[in-house]
């Protein structure tokens, strides 16, 4: 550098150095206002109305959380103003007393909790994952129903790519093994088989026969080749044969996804409107390179269990035949097996009616099967939702209000599962609303967030409007004005 350089940008430093100084005096002497006293009260008056009448007239239920925290945060800002720019005010001694309130709230209670809280709020406001993440973890939420909006959550986040947040989300001790599997299984289904591969093979020891077999069930449910199956399996052995029973589940997910496909109105449809689109623009879809891979799940279970299968590669089998129609002998397998297992093949018989459109509603294998209350309740819970899916709406808010009668501890379930049909339905579209999902009677958060994330998963999402009902559920479910409500729900991790 010159030095005719080097002294035109020292002056130049020294010149905005004496700015800066100058700028500082200027605002310390506005800190505090050299008005007439008469006019000192008159504006710290009109501050603090202002922010009061903010507080009292911007309220929830009416308007956007973020529209609230703005206005609150200003209304707050007029507190701060009064305290620096006009000290030795009357409306400052009551501030520093605690004599004023805003809207209704004391002013620490103000600053300390309605501002964290619509912190909380307008930021579970932004997306629907948000929402959910807000709602299963309220003190209200049922701890299972949590844990499964938890998994639906994590499922979120990795099949919109954003599995790094799924890899670091907060979850309980006893829940870490649970979260980690969710997210192999998820992860290695939409081809980010790397990064499920690392934390299987990165796992304590013991862990690794779990996500491995969430991995070879995921990579099972992509089409992986059979060879490379056996491979993977035969490297995490167990004696109960954990992977093996992972892929087999995974065989079944896909040979029955493509199944349904072959009754599915709604996705037929999608993919005939795609590729009228792309032929009117002249563009032939590609023809893949090989078929794609099916499985023979039967020979599969054969060559790895024998002829005596355990209970659970059992289930599997049995509920693939009862989609398929082969009810006589699903029923077979399962018996003298867990309940649970029966249970699987009658709701998935009620889905093989749903699909050949026999279903009518008035079935009724799953009160002759001398089932537990609790086995017929989920039963009808599938055959609910199967109903909704075929569009057969009177018949599934017919057995949605009787089973919410005869088995009220599944109330939340109910709904859940008419609203699932609905979202998954094969014959019609369907447009949420913002008032859709507030205006259901759910009354556990964790379930509300579950339906949510259900809408949001469906393949036929559509909404109606800009909104999908963001502010109305956290008013229902999270409102200031709820007993007992934490400051933030950060702090419930603490």
């Amino acid at each position: 550098m010159s030095k005719t350089h080097f002294f035109r940008f020292k002056n130049s430093v020294a010149f905005l150095a004496l700015g800066v100084v100058a700028f500082a005096g200027l605002w310390s002497g506005c800190a505090k206002q050299t008005l007439p006293k008469a006019e000192q009260e008159a504006e710290a008056r009109r501050l603090y109305e202002r922010a009061d009448l903010n507080v009292r007239k911007i309220g929830e239920g009416e308007y956007s959380y973020e529209y609230i925290n703005f206005h609150y945060l200003k209304a707050m800002d007029n507190i701060d103003r009064i305290l620096t720019a006009y000290p030795d005010t009357e409306y400052a001694r009551k501030i520093k007393h605690g004599d004023l309130k805003l809207g209704g709230f004391g002013l620490d209670y103000f600053r300390e909790t309605i501002l964290t809280q619509l912190g909380d709020m307008k930021e579970a406001t932004e997306s629907a994952v948000n929402c959910a993440i807000y709602l299963h973890t309220l003190p209200e939420a049922n701890r299972q129903e949590a844990r499964g909006a938890m998994a639906m959550v994590l499922e979120t986040l990795c099949r919109l790519v954003r599995s790094d947040e799924a890899l670091i989300f907060p979850v309980l001790p006893e829940d870490s093994l649970f979260a980690r599997e969710t997210i192999v299984r998820v992860i290695t289904r939409y081809l980010q088989k790397d990064i499920s591969l690392s934390l299987v093979q990165g796992a304590e020891p013991q862990d690794q026969p779990v996500l491995a077999a969430a991995y070879g069930e995921g990579m099972a449910v992509g089409g992986l080749k059979l060879d490379d199956l056996n491979e993977w399996a035969s490297r995490y052995p167990t004696p109960e044969k954990r992977v093996q029973l992972g892929i087999l589940r995974g065989m079944i997910e896909r040979e029955g996804n493509i199944y349904r496909d072959t009754f599915d109105k709604a996705k037929k449809k999608r993919e005939e409107d795609a590729l009228r689109v792309a032929r009117e623009k002249g563009v032939e879809p590609a023809k893949p390179k090989e078929e794609p891979v099916r499985y023979d799940v039967f020979a599969y279970a054969r060559e790895n269990f024998g002829s005596s299968l355990p209970p659970g590669a059992a289930a599997l089998l049995a509920g693939f035949k009862a989609l398929q129609g082969q009810l006589d002998e699903a029923l077979a397998m399962v018996n003298g097996g867990p309940e649970s297992a029966t249970v699987s093949v009658i709701s998935n018989y009620y889905e093989h009616l749903a699909l050949t459109e026999k279903l009518t509603g008035k079935e009724a294998l799953h009160r002759r099967s001398e089932l537990s209350a609790d086995g017929v309740a989920r039963s009808q819970l599938k055959l609910v939702e199967l109903l909704a899916q075929n569009a057969k709406y009177a018949e599934a808010d017919r057995l949605e209000a009787a089973g919410i009668a005869e088995f009220p501890s599944y109330h939340d379930q109910f709904i859940r599962s008419r609203m699932r049909g609905v979202f998954y339905s094969r014959t019609e579209l369907f447009y949420l609303t913002a008032k859709t999902i507030p205006s259901l009677g759910i009354k556990d958060p964790a379930v509300c967030a579950e339906v949510l994330l259900d809408w949001y998963l469906s393949p036929n999402r559509l909404q109606k409007g800009s909104s999908w009902g963001a502010d109305q559920i956290i008013f229902k479910y999270f409102s200031m004005k709820r007993e007992g409500r934490p400051i933030s729900r950060k702090l419930l991790k603490g």
